[in-house]
């Protein structure tokens, strides 16, 4: 064990921190958005790669890390996962942005050792929150 190795402390993980999980998940969907406008079709984002890109972003962390990193990593996935399973019984994200109220339907795509994979589509048709029917 290097000298390095003992005086090595992880970075502390509040519920602030936590609590910011969604707001990276968000900017991961408006980038995905607006990369696939021009076609409609759902976005795929699972549950480690927003734990992944979340820890890049907030402490400049890769995944290749993970196992110095071992107790943040898993701290991090586990909320993610907890967050996704909160917005599958939901069945809807929404949020206001500065072009009015954005809103995505959420589906289970898959589960694969945990790792929870949604897809996020746009509401349309009789699933869109704003269609109002023809019929009365």
């Amino acid at each position: 064990m290097s000298s390095e190795d003992s005086t090595f402390r992880e970075p502390k993980v509040t519920t602030s921190v936590l609590a910011s999980i969604p707001d990276c998940l968000r900017n991961m969907l408006i980038e995905n958005m607006r990369r696939s406008a021009d076609r409609r079709t759902s976005i795929l984002v699972s549950s480690n790669n927003l734990a992944n890109r979340f820890i890049l972003e907030r402490w400049g962390i890769r995944s290749s890390q993970r196992r110095r990193y071992k107790n943040l990593f898993s701290t991090i996935r586990r909320q993610c996962r907890t967050i996704f399973r909160n917005y599958l019984a939901r069945g809807k994200i929404r949020w206001k942005d500065h072009c009015g109220d954005v809103s995505y339907g959420v589906f289970k795509f898959d589960e694969v050792r945990g790792n929870l994979i949604l897809g996020f589509v746009e509401p349309c048709g009789y699933l869109d929150w704003k269609y109002v029917s023809d019929e009365n």
